[in-house]
């Protein structure tokens, strides 16, 4: 049996519940309202190397995969031109040691000058050999420029050239936390062998209290009409 219900916290935050009884694992997902549509020409790949930032550690949580493995869970994400997301599946029995991480970083993440130096040669790298260092590499980057001539769609996830992670600052990057990670920008699924009220209470008790901060939407350029 799966039954599929919506709802939304105070704060913003959309949450979707799956109830299925067919299995005694637990799959939760959060994905954010934020993919390289939503960077500036001049310094693309930051939804990218934010993805990667954000398994760095918080404040309260230095090492993010230790907890996951502990309960017996693995976890990923990934990011697309339109939005970035997080998933990890666990035995339902400790979907709340999934639910307290993803809140955790939701508002506590740790970035320091030493977290964001590492993670950025580890982008510029993945650059290097998935793109620049590969037989035809960089075909889907030279379409999408071809594809698509203002709107941000024309440069991929990873951005338009590694120069533009290498030259991200602290401020640049704390920037973008700000803007585009918080409750009403993000969307919580879970899918378990647990009821909608008890999920509603879980949801409620790890996130209910986050504080939002909504920012204004950036504009996204109008791509002119194709011929």
């Amino acid at each position: 049996m799966s039954k599929t219900v919506r709802f939304t916290l105070d704060n913003g935050l959309r949450v979707v519940h799956s109830y299925d009884t067919r299995t005694a694992m637990a799959a939760v997902d959060v994905m954010y309202d934020v993919g390289s549509r939503d960077e500036s020409r001049e310094l693309t790949g930051m939804a990218h190397l934010f993805e990667h930032l954000m398994f760095r550690g918080t404040r309260s949580v230095e090492n993010f995969d230790l907890p996951v493995q502990m309960a017996s869970g693995d976890n990923n994400a990934f990011t697309n031109n339109d939005y970035t997301d997080f998933y990890m599946t666990l035995p339902a029995a400790n979907i709340e040691t999934a639910l307290w991480l993803e809140s955790d970083r939701i508002e506590g993440l740790d970035i320091t000058p030493e977290k964001l130096g590492t993670e950025k040669k580890v982008v510029i790298e993945e650059y290097r050999q998935r793109y620049l260092n590969q037989p035809y590499g960089d075909q889907t980057l030279l379409l999408r420029a071809l594809a698509y001539k203002t709107h941000p769609y024309r440069w991929a996830a990873i951005g338009l050239t590694p120069d533009h992670i290498a030259q991200a600052t602290l401020d640049d990057v704390r920037e973008f936390y700000r803007t585009h990670y918080h409750p009403s920008n993000a969307i919580l699924s879970m899918s378990a062998d647990i009821e909608e009220e008890r999920m509603l209470a879980l949801a409620e008790k790890w996130f209910g209290d986050l504080p939002d901060r909504p920012a204004a939407p950036c504009p996204i350029p109008q791509e002119p009409p194709q011929t």
